[in-house]
């Protein structure tokens, strides 16, 4: 079962996050095979609301053959957690979603719930029931699916298939089922009921062992008959029933019963198998049989009247129904004439054009004698509409080789994918488009501008204390006034321009085509917007913005240099004060002397082959034992400049990483780190690791597999010593891309830890998705560990998780012994900080730890 959720699983995450709404899905034996939560506070409180032993209890409730799907469970005030049991056709549970809202319309949820139970139930079906189809037609649509399902049942069913098929009228089949499910089902009673004005009307019974009860089926409200609702119900004795059926069951004197669709809603056809005077607990093949029954008069009733329905039923099934809305045609497989065509392909191909250019395509010269299956689309023409072709080769009594195509229209379908694609690209609070869209058609503007098409713009803008105001309008009204402020964005800039939502209360505003006083003047316009308040619910709110701007390609031609600068430019517009802004060439002209000398020295420094940068090492003490002993070290860098003196990492690392620095400087220190780690383990510590910090930059350079194998080659230590260190920031960039990397990284032995876990807003999906083998816990949470219960608790969990999935927990930042004696008792494994070092040079670490 894990493997359909895996299937599902992109999908159904991206369903999710468009809808907002957090779930999780337990398979059978209360296993977690998915989770999915809109953010982390959602799934704090979630986790803090119901423990993961209520939830397997709540999955364990729903039984097989159970007439419930649905539980809702209440937590907080308005929250609900919704379980969902998606269930087999012979009504086995498969597994168990819970959905959460916190809110959510009851209708909207419900709407949800049906979307998700519906779109489940069919897409597993549809699974299991395709691997184990091998005919021609099992890619037609229903009624020719349908169709072919039958033809197998009647196989099944032995005794039926000899008196039964698409000539005889419906009253006959009826009859016939009735009375061949009395021997095989052993029900007191069978009845066809039909809903008729309101009421229930029996029209087929067979069996008469204390059926007088029954007769007040005859006639009775449908509104209370509980069966009569277009579902399918297997009821034994021992099955746990609502009220309805408990005063439906007494009135009627019925101890079980399987009721079984058989129409539509409107024709409110139901088969039914009742046990009167005994206990009945309904079997598997009970069951089965009872459903290809019922599957056989539904396609009776569907079919009635078609008569000419099967011509042929032994190696090809002839059998296209004019009504259907599946085009099917017939051709000679040598000469390609037509042999047969039903209505919908008569009409398909009367206009000549159609004809034609479907003959191109899929006859002349059509598919080689070794073909025996194709698959295709064609449009139509004029109309646009799109169809899917299935050809399937196959022999005609007689031995007359033949094609038989069966043409459904996905156009419905198309378009639904094209929506689906399109609103992927949209910010479902404010319209506008996201930052996915964002960086595809800011990468295509520098593509343009590159080629010679002009020069384009790019406005960074950031509403100035939207975070007081939020807390001050509360959740709800905040999310109005952001859409409030993205609409009148949007209508400034709609005629010269597109607005973007890149983050909460961030925008970036794309000019394509403009020189630098456009741009200016398109900014004056949002800052006069913003002097004026924003009418919200009959009340005046004033919140202003900064902006910083950035023009390419005369300030860049790359995507990540010119988004840094433009970030730039809008942190030196908000220094200034509220609604200011500021453009990146003015802000260098500008920009004091003393970090121009930073630069100018760090250029310098790098340029020297990075000599004046030293590597500091601080260590990581092994605490698995209940003793403290010392496992390897922490690389860091230090700059110690000739010229500025020792400059700690917070006043050059920001710059180095901005002008791209970092990279050469971060290949400087991790082969350094490496060749002191593998000398380390050739005198006596073969056990001690280095851990070096890996920039974002650094994992987007296209080489950099390449270069952490040279530094493993160079330095000669085991790939199993080196554990680099990655951050959350990384969900920022192309997660994808970032994947595959690390993956690569991997496959040649290094290690991984995610640093400054717990920070970020995927945690728990970084510790599913990358390949890592340490989580390093963020020194926040266990400054007061020794006091504060939600330190504590986060702290335990992580842990526990991380044990779980085979990971080493490391804990930065420990500066006091009650900290080391608190962690020692949650399954950490490593610690550091303070309490044993501060980062040293290499030779005095080595003096006091080797």
């Amino acid at each position: 079962m894990s493997d359909i959720i895996s299937d599902l699983t992109d999908t159904l995450r991206e369903f999710l996050e468009i809808e907002q709404i957090s779930a999780c899905i337990l398979q059978r034996g209360s296993k977690n095979v998915f989770e999915y939560f809109t953010d982390p506070d959602q799934e704090k409180y979630l986790r803090s609301q119901i423990s993961a032993d209520e939830l397997r209890n709540a999955a364990s409730s729903f039984a097989d053959y159970d007439v419930a799907d649905v539980s809702d469970i209440q937590i907080g005030e308005n929250g609900k957690i919704r379980g969902l049991a998606i269930r087999n056709p012979d009504g086995k549970v498969r597994f168990v979603i819970f959905l959460f809202t916190d809110g959510t319309d009851d209708t909207q949820f419900d709407r949800i719930t049906k979307v998700l139970s519906e779109s489940l139930t069919t897409y597993c079906n549809l699974k299991e029931e395709l691997s184990q189809r091998t005919d021609d037609i099992r890619k037609n649509r229903d009624d020719i699916s349908r169709l072919e399902r039958s033809r197998r049942m009647f196989k099944s069913l032995s005794k039926l298939t000899e008196d039964i098929n698409f000539k005889v009228s419906f009253d006959r089949a009826a009859d016939d089922i009735i009375k061949q499910s009395m021997l095989c089902v052993d029900p007191d009673v069978s009845l066809i009921v039909k809903e008729d004005s309101g009421v229930a009307q029996i029209i087929k019974q067979s069996g008469s062992a204390g059926t007088a009860s029954l007769g007040s089926l005859n006639g009775m409200p449908v509104s209370d008959i509980p069966f009569m609702d277009g579902k399918t119900y297997t009821i034994s004795s021992d099955s746990i029933i609502s009220n309805e059926f408990k005063q439906f069951f007494a009135k009627c004197g019925i101890s079980a019963g399987i009721f079984v669709s058989i129409g539509s809603t409107e024709d409110g056809l139901y088969l039914c198998f009742l046990k009167k005077d005994s206990e009945k607990t309904w079997q598997s093949d009970e069951i089965s049989f009872v459903r290809q029954a019922g599957e056989i008069l539904r396609t009776k009733v569907e079919f009635a009247g078609l008569s000419n329905a099967v011509a042929e039923a032994d190696d090809f099934i002839r059998t296209v129904f004019d009504n259907s809305s599946s085009a099917v045609a017939v051709f000679d497989a040598s000469t390609k004439e037509d042999l047969y065509m039903n209505e919908a392909a008569k009409k398909l191909f009367e206009d000549s054009l159609n004809d034609e250019l479907f003959r191109r395509q899929f006859l002349i010269p059509g598919p080689s004698e070794d073909q025996d299956k194709m698959t295709g689309e064609f449009a139509a023409s004029g109309t646009g509409d799109i169809y899917q072709v299935n050809m399937t080769r196959a022999s005609q009594r007689g031995g007359l080789k033949v094609l038989v195509f069966a043409i459904s229209d996905i156009t419905k379908q198309k378009q639904y994918q094209k929506k689906l694609t399109e609103s992927a690209d949209i910010d479902d609070l404010t319209g506008l488009y996201n930052r996915h869209r964002f960086h595809a058609d800011f990468e295509t503007c520098i593509n343009d501008a590159k080629r010679g098409q002009g020069m384009g713009s790019l406005i960074l803008l950031d509403l100035d204390d939207f975070n007081e105001l939020n807390d001050g309008l509360g959740h709800v009204l905040a999310d109005k006034f952001l859409k409030k402020t993205a609409w009148s964005i949007q209508q400034i800039v709609r005629k010269e321009a597109q607005c973007y939502r890149v983050g909460g209360d961030e925008f970036a505003i794309l000019i394509p085509s403009s020189d630098i006083e456009e741009m200016k003047k398109l900014m004056q316009k949002i800052q006069s917007r913003f002097e004026k308040p924003f009418s919200l619910d009959g009340n005046d709110y004033y919140c202003t913005a900064g902006m910083g701007a950035v023009n390419f390609p005369q300030d860049g031609d790359e995507e990540d240099g010119l988004l840094s600068k433009a970030d730039f430019a809008l942190h030196e517009a908000k220094a200034k004060g509220k609604n200011k802004s500021d453009i990146f060439a003015d802000v260098e002209i500008k920009m004091p002397p003393d970090r121009l000398n930073v630069e100018k020295a760090l250029r310098e420094a790098v340029a020297d082959d990075c000599r004046e940068f030293l590597v500091y090492y601080q260590p990581v003490v092994d605490i698995t034992n209940g003793e403290s002993r010392c496992c390897g070290a922490e690389a860091l860098v230090r700059w110690d400049s000739h010229k500025l003196g020792f400059m700690p990492p917070s006043k050059f690392i920001p710059m180095a990483e901005y002008l791209g620095l970092i990279i050469p400087i971060g290949e400087h220190v991790l082969i350094e780190a490496c060749r002191t780690c593998h000398h380390w383990n050739e005198f006596g510590h073969p056990e001690y690791k280095v851990n070096v910090n890996l920039s974002v930059l650094q994992l987007l350079q296209n080489d950099v597999v390449h270069t952490i194998a040279n530094a493993l080659k160079v330095s000669g230590i085991e790939p199993d010593n080196l554990v680099l260190e990655v951050t959350e920031g990384m969900a920022i960039n192309d997660m994808d891309k970032i994947k595959r990397v690390l993956e690569d990284i991997h496959e040649l032995g290094v290690r991984f830890a995610l640093d400054d876990f717990g920070t970020g807003y995927s945690s728990l999906s970084h510790m599913k998705q990358l390949p890592l083998d340490e989580l390093k816990i963020d020194k926040c949470f266990i400054d007061d560990i020794d006091s504060d219960s939600y330190s504590d608790a986060f702290v335990r969990s992580v842990s526990q998780l991380a044990d779980a999935v085979d990971l080493n927990v490391v804990v930065e930042g420990v500066e006091r012994e009650k900290q080391q004696d608190v962690l020692k008792n949650m399954d950490v494994d490593m610690i550091q900080g303070f309490l044993y070092d501060k980062p040293l040079p290499k030779d005095q670490f080595e003096k006091r730890w080797l």
